[in-house]
């Protein structure tokens, strides 16, 4: 999410709507709409042209469409305003990726990771264009040369030695005695006892307590499948096992959360409690669980009050886990 601060006055004159419809748009990209989203949002921004969150949507919606050099030119357009983004960063990277340009690409996911060490796809991006051993080629050696015989050299006879007299050597003076001088005990080097460092803790979210009351969710035939994820997105447990972008939907939901919560800010209402979305084939339960979100998928037509009934229990364990 964009931090707001000296722009608050900017944010407060747009559009009233300019909240709904780029929730809306989000909701649609991770729907696969991407058409119906890239209309939504150029809509919302010909009213709004200074929602900096809009935009990222907006550019991010034509890399899922294909069109990489919109989405640079969109994200490059804002990235004085959001450089801080790990979303801006992220899909920079993935830009950059599809066109070939390692480096950058690089570069905006080595940003991602500072901002977010734990954001998979950029990690995954620099495993990919990161090679971690480089290949040497074999080097062919040549035989070497077979060595070069060298005929023998005839030597002539050496002369005859030529004769010296005898020379008579006086006798070398004795040697001087020198005394052994007496070396002192060198003193044995002091011991120095090194402190013990202590190994760092290991621990774990002992998150079975709360598998038995989920499974009871799990069991009612209109419920498709639960997960938590924390306000920032990342998925802290998956009960939904069929679904292969369980990580998109928990951006999608921190998402609409934070924007929502935001507004609520701005019109001193309190915090979020609960929300629904509704689309055409299921419905989204979301409850807040302290610092997390419990969100529930059912199908469509299910009454979510009887889901936020049934599931207050589990968010009660929730927050005893998770705090």
């Amino acid at each position: 999410m964009i931090k707001r601060g000296d722009d608050m006055s900017d944010e407060l004159a747009m559009d009233s709507g300019a909240l709904i419809f780029a929730t809306l748009a989000d909701v649609y990209l991770s729907s696969g709409m991407v058409d119906e989203a890239i209309s939504i949002l150029k809509d919302g921004l010909s009213r709004n042209p200074t929602y900096t969150l809009a935009k990222l949507m907006l550019g991010r919606a034509y890399y899922m469409k294909g069109d990489i050099k919109e989405a640079v030119k969109i994200l490059e357009g804002i990235y004085d305003d959001a450089g801080g983004s790990e979303n801006t960063n992220l899909y920079l990277g993935h830009c950059y990726k599809k066109l070939g340009e390692v480096d950058k690409a690089i570069k905006y996911y080595e940003l991602t990771c500072k901002i977010n060490p734990e954001n998979k796809e950029a990690k995954q991006g620099l495993e990919v264009l990161k090679p971690k051993s480089v290949k040497v080629e074999k080097v062919k050696i040549e035989k070497s040369p077979e060595p070069v015989k060298i005929e023998e050299i005839k030597v002539e006879k050496m002369p005859e030695p030529i004769m010296v007299e005898k020379v008579k050597v006086e006798k070398a003076p004795e040697p001087v005695k020198i005394e052994e001088a007496k070396v002192e005990k060198m003193p044995e080097p002091a011991k120095i006892e090194m402190e013990k460092v202590e190994e760092p803790l290991e621990f774990e979210i002992p998150l079975e307590p709360l598998r038995k009351p989920v499974n009871r969710l799990l069991s009612i035939k209109a419920v498709k499948g639960a997960f938590i994820c924390s306000k920032d997105g990342l998925l802290i447990e998956n009960y939904y096992k069929d679904r292969t972008d369980i990580e998109e939907i928990c951006a999608m939901i921190a998402a609409i959360h934070n924007e929502v919560e935001e507004s609520f800010k701005y019109l001193n209402e309190g915090c979020v409690d609960k929300f629904t979305i509704e689309k055409e084939d299921e419905t989204v339960c979301v409850i807040t669980a302290g610092a997390s979100l419990f969100t529930v998928v059912t199908q469509s037509g299910t009454n979510p009050g009887l889901v936020f009934v049934y599931a207050r229990k589990i968010i009660d364990e929730i927050m005893g886990v998770l705090g």
